[in-house]
């Protein structure tokens, strides 16, 4: 049986999210700083430039191309994983906890990881102004309202450029849903920023 990539994305109330960004904000600021972060970030950057703004997905042979595999493997490295494995905070435990005032936004797909497929129709510049590193994020309710105007930007799509990123997200390996992707995570953004709530992102194989 194979495995499936879950990405949550939703609101926690004061305390909760205080005490997570004291255990898993470093973490996850740790892990983006890394200079191999930086240099595989980097790489994508210059991928998906000479490929028109985005990596090409398949070869001539049927097989995903080198520049995709590396983009997988950059955005499946999660800080939550590494916490996981040392026991030192298990991600779903704290899903159980999103406050039921606000829908979370929860997406799975077996055998490969939607906040890649995402990151891919977005592409490294819009990609960029999402926080935290590879779809894990621990926001405050201050963070929320200072960053919400930059991620609603970044999924600020329309005409051919949504059209555009939706047909890269389609073509990702996977059966997410393009629309999903899209639309879901800044709608619990502005959803947890009128509730005056902090959030979290996390991804998690299972």
């Amino acid at each position: 049986m194979g495995m499936s990539s879950f990405w949550a994305v939703g609101a926690l109330g004061a305390e909760d999210i205080g005490e997570l960004a004291r255990r898993a904000a470093p973490a996850i600021a740790a892990a983006a700083a890394r200079p191999s972060a930086v240099a595989a970030w980097g790489r994508w950057e210059r991928d998906a430039a000479r490929g028109g703004g985005a990596v090409p997905v398949w070869g001539a042979d049927g097989y995903n191309t080198e520049e995709a595999l590396h983009l997988y493997g950059m955005v499946d490295d999660s800080a939550f994983d590494a916490l996981d494995r040392s026991c030192e905070l298990h991600v779903m435990e704290w899903w159980d906890r999103f406050d039921g005032d606000v829908d979370p936004f929860i997406v799975a797909v077996r055998k490969d990881n939607p906040v890649a497929a995402l990151f891919h129709g977005l592409g490294p510049a819009r990609a960029a102004a999402l926080p935290g590193w590879a779809g894990d994020a621990v926001v405050t309710s201050a963070g929320v309202r200072r960053l919400l105007p930059a991620v609603e930007g970044a999924f600020a799509l329309t005409g051919a450029e949504r059209a555009r990123a939706l047909a890269r997200i389609g073509d990702w390996p996977g059966d997410q849903e393009p629309e999903e992707l899209l639309d879901g995570p800044p709608r619990v953004w502005q959803d947890a920023a009128g509730a005056g709530m902090g959030l979290l992102a996390s991804r998690i194989w299972f």
